[in-house]
């Protein structure tokens, strides 16, 4: 129940990717220190339209991830390895819907509708609320998953 840190979350997705980031030798963040060993996972990440950053050169790499940042990368990554995010609910209003941060609206609603991402008890979705490694683990497994299952891989 360990919080799950953005650098963290970056580096599983580049390695589910099985991205190639020995040429990554420098970190274009100023906040990310180029031997750490996410360095590199960060700027494919970056090079590669998935992450952004959090604005003034940083990313904030050992801050913890929250849901809906996590849910703006999945929507980016999917995007980015070619996977088209199936429609398999209806689209659910959050009681806390207007605290999800703009940016990631759109991203939040495609992981609830795909079945990654779900709301929590009394119909919240918790977007600035911190995703821990289990909460992640059973969200990535529902995205290979879903991957596994789909023919929309090109």
């Amino acid at each position: 129940n360990i919080a799950m840190t953005r650098g963290m979350f970056v580096t599983v997705l580049g390695r589910m990717a099985k991205a190639d980031v020995s040429g990554y030798k420098e970190s274009s963040f100023t906040d990310v220190k180029s031997d750490a060993y996410y360095m590199s996972y960060i700027e494919w990440a970056e090079e590669n339209g998935i992450i952004k950053g959090i604005g003034d050169g940083k990313f904030a790499p050992d801050q913890s991830i929250t849901r809906d940042q996590m849910a703006a990368i999945l929507q980016n990554y999917a995007k980015v390895i070619g996977f088209t995010l199936p429609k398999v609910h209806e689209v659910k209003i959050f009681d806390d819907s207007e605290k999800i941060s703009a940016y990631a609206r759109e991203a939040v609603k495609q992981m609830q509708i795909a079945g990654i991402m779900s709301g929590k008890s009394g119909n919240i979705f918790d977007p600035q609320g911190t995703a821990t490694r289990a909460e992640v683990s059973a969200v990535l497994h529902r995205f290979v998953e879903l991957m596994a299952s789909s023919s929309t891989i090109y």
